[in-house]
């Protein structure tokens, strides 16, 4: 039996009876100490202060928040180590049917009541499991890939291995999708899949299928699992983000704004919903969803110099360049000298959009890295689009190519298409498209000339 007497306890629970009642049995167990938290924002303040090493929640923290949406957040900003047990505690007779669906899943869940020998045989039990992929778990977060990947080759065919031949599978699949193998992880998905229907695995299928750009094949295994599991909202996400890669922005705007009404504090999604808004054209649910973000995200850090680069970007959209210009002057010189390139350059060239005067020196200061260097997608939007407003015809047919060029095409032509539209340059637009096109063909044919893929 594990020693806790050297395991600190952390008690998550809105209810003080609850939280005696759940300290009393951890103390029942010998548990070193047990500290208390008494909702959602304590939670996180102590788990970032001083991570214990086992965490008993309850599903139900008051506010509108959850216990799964705590452990979404706690995974999101890396909280939580694997190491750490993070147990569930509900009084709910369904939430079994919820923890079979989702990816972001407690260690384990226990209905209340329970007694003292129960929690210990459920944590002699996940104890057993922490050991066992320890070694696993140590090369994961060093991103050995390659080291962890062999670990679980080995300890996976281990008798020892046997009650864990799902999670070791499943593990396997996510360090593939991690190290940048879409490919096997979709064979590792596929082979959770032989054995049973697990709708984290249709969805990682779906996943990996979408990594691969293979957007009709994803939407298949996504359109299934979200039809079968209503309840499983990450794929809700994951079918908008594809409806988004296949220029079906409605639709997935559709979905999220839907998602989001049942999940009103999941402020990941509502950056999703706010982006698939935009690129709707919908610039008032754009509006409303980053302004929500900024407002009511309070994990410390949570909000980033890109959050508000995408509200400047929601005022712009709108045509309120005063209010896009004070968003952006707002952000601290030492926050912008912190993003990326591709950040830098968005930000000068929003920044130009909405005051030609303040924004065009720092904007041209940045255009022969924007001539030359890689960019993100959104960021290459906002770049095309200054260059458009600025006349700066090369600049702005560049970065056109390249989206065209690039696995985002379908997600952002009709928003190219608008801007060119705007100024004039339809012609110019389609003739860009011709030559992507045309060297899309040349680059697919074999060396008898024969095209491997139809044009």
């Amino acid at each position: 039996m594990a020693d806790y007497s050297k395991k600190r306890f952390l008690v998550i629970d809105d209810q003080p009876q609850a939280r005696d009642a759940l300290r009393t049995v951890a103390l029942q167990l010998g548990a070193f100490s047990v500290e208390f938290a008494t909702n959602y924002q304590d939670a996180i303040f102590r788990i970032r202060n001083n991570a214990p090493d086992i965490i008993l929640c309850d599903y139900m923290l008051g506010e509108g928040r959850s216990g799964q949406q705590l452990l979404e957040e706690l995974r999101r900003f890396s909280l939580l180590a694997d190491e750490t047990i993070f147990m569930m505690v509900t009084g709910e007779q369904t939430y079994e049917q919820v923890v079979s669906a989702v990816e972001l899943i407690p260690d384990d869940y226990i209905i209340k009541p329970f007694s003292p020998d129960k929690l210990l045989l459920r944590l002699e039990r996940i104890v057993a499991k922490k050991l066992f992929f320890a070694a696993y778990y140590k090369e994961k977060r060093k991103q050995e890939y390659a080291r962890a990947l062999a670990i679980l080759e080995a300890t996976g065919k281990s008798e020892a291995g046997r009650p864990y031949r799902f999670e070791v599978l499943r593990q396997r699949a996510e360090v593939f999708l991690a190290s940048g193998d879409a490919k096997s992880a979709e064979s590792a998905y596929r082979d959770i899949l032989e054995n049973f229907e697990f709708p984290w695995a249709r969805a990682g299928v779906a996943r990996s299928l979408h990594k691969q750009n293979r957007l009709q094949e994803a939407r298949a295994e996504i359109d299934r699992v979200v039809a079968e599991t209503p309840h499983f909202f990450d794929a809700g996400d994951l079918k908008a983000s594809i409806c988004m890669a296949q220029g079906e922005h409605s639709e997935a705007q559709q979905i999220l704004d839907e998602m989001a009404k049942k999940t009103p504090r999941n402020y990941v999604r509502k950056r999703l919903l706010a982006e698939a808004a935009t690129l709707n054209g919908d610039t008032e649910v754009a509006l409303a969803a980053m302004a929500d973000v900024i407002a009511n995200d309070t994990m410390p850090g949570a909000i980033s110099a890109e959050d508000r680069l995408a509200i400047a970007r929601s005022h712009v959209n709108a045509g309120d360049k005063i209010t896009a210009e004070k968003v952006l002057l707002g952000i601290r010189d030492t926050e912008v000298q912190k993003m990326t390139l591709s950040g830098q350059a968005s930000f000068a060239a929003l920044l130009a959009i909405s005051s030609v005067e303040k924004g065009t020196p720092r904007f041209s200061g940045l255009r022969p890295a924007m001539l030359s260097a890689d960019f993100e997608a959104t960021h290459r939007m906002d770049i095309m689009r200054a260059a458009l407003g600025l006349n700066d015809h090369e600049l702005a047919d560049l970065h056109a190519e390249q989206l065209m060029a690039s696995a985002d095409a379908k997600k952002v032509f009709a928003t190219l298409r608008a801007q060119y539209s705007l100024h004039g340059r339809e012609k110019d637009l389609r003739e860009i498209q011709r030559q992507v096109a045309l060297k899309r063909i040349k680059h697919e044919e074999a060396p008898n000339g024969v095209p491997l893929a139809p044009p």
